[in-house]
């Protein structure tokens, strides 16, 4: 024999209430995203625990596009500069560029070309 459901009022069942582990959730994920943008923001300013590409042998001092996935890279790696041609499928070394390594990128390349600066 099938016995009659009652509904039940759902301020007096029990886990009826659903506010306080809402605020409870959101007050953990907020914890949470917190301290993923804390360690963020130390990881940028380069604090030692998470690696940063900063201080590194090689610098890319100028890029300039030469058309669509086309360019010229002029890199200065331990001192010495060198001119670079991207490509989208390669690197080619174009240049050794000697003289002040405190040149533009127009000098420097003029100067890879044999004109004057």
């Amino acid at each position: 024999m099938a016995t009659p459901a009652w509904a039940v009022d759902a301020a007096s069942a029990p886990g009826g209430d659903l506010v306080g582990p809402a605020f409870k959730a959101l007050g953990a994920l907020a914890v949470v995203l917190g301290l993923v943008l804390l360690l963020y923001g130390l990881s940028r300013r380069g604090f030692g625990f998470l690696p940063s590409a900063k201080g590194g042998a090689i610098e890319v001092v100028e890029m300039r596009s030469l058309g669509p996935k086309k360019g010229l890279c002029l890199v200065k790696v331990r001192g010495e500069e060198f001119l670079l041609g991207v490509g989208s499928d390669r690197i080619d070394f174009l240049s050794r560029i000697e003289g002040k390594a405190e040149t533009g990128f127009e000098d420097s390349l003029k100067a890879a070309m044999g004109e004057e600066p």
